[in-house]
């Protein structure tokens, strides 16, 4: 024989173990809802990371078609200004070794000059600076 008080103590565990059970699904569920719209969320991130990169690429295809036209037409006008110039030397009786050697010693020290820029432009993109920036080193 049981004594009432026990079964009092029987009936009352077993109904914090059904309020536990009933809150479970509860508590699973808000902590659901919270992943869901950490996950929507995250997407919607992604997505516009996604859609920035996108767009980043279209621009600098579209800047590169754009940058090779200019460069195009740079060329054009100065392999125009040697023609022109050989024409008026041409024009003032130099001859037509003499027009082309100057011609060609122009355009060879133009592209030493450029060389030159290309190089110096090069020495200066250290990219250690934002490195050590990120990451800095015990030495500092």
């Amino acid at each position: 024989m049981q004594s009432p008080h026990y079964s009092d103590a029987q009936q009352a565990n077993e109904q914090q173990a059904h309020e536990q059970q009933a809150d479970a699904p509860e508590k699973k569920s808000d902590l659901d809802g919270v992943i869901e719209s950490h996950k929507s969320w995250l997407k919607s991130v992604l997505g516009l990371g996604a859609l920035e990169a996108k767009l980043w690429v279209a621009s600098s295809a579209q800047l590169l078609a754009l940058m090779c036209g200019v460069i195009f037409l740079l060329l054009t006008t100065w392999l125009l200004i040697i023609a022109s110039s050989a024409a008026i030397a041409w024009s003032y009786g130099f001859s037509l070794v003499n027009i082309l050697l100057t011609a060609t010693l122009v355009t060879f020290l133009s592209s030493v000059g450029l060389l030159y820029w290309v190089k110096r432009t090069l020495a200066s993109m250290d990219f250690t600076r934002t490195l050590d920036a990120i990451i800095p080193t015990d030495e500092e």
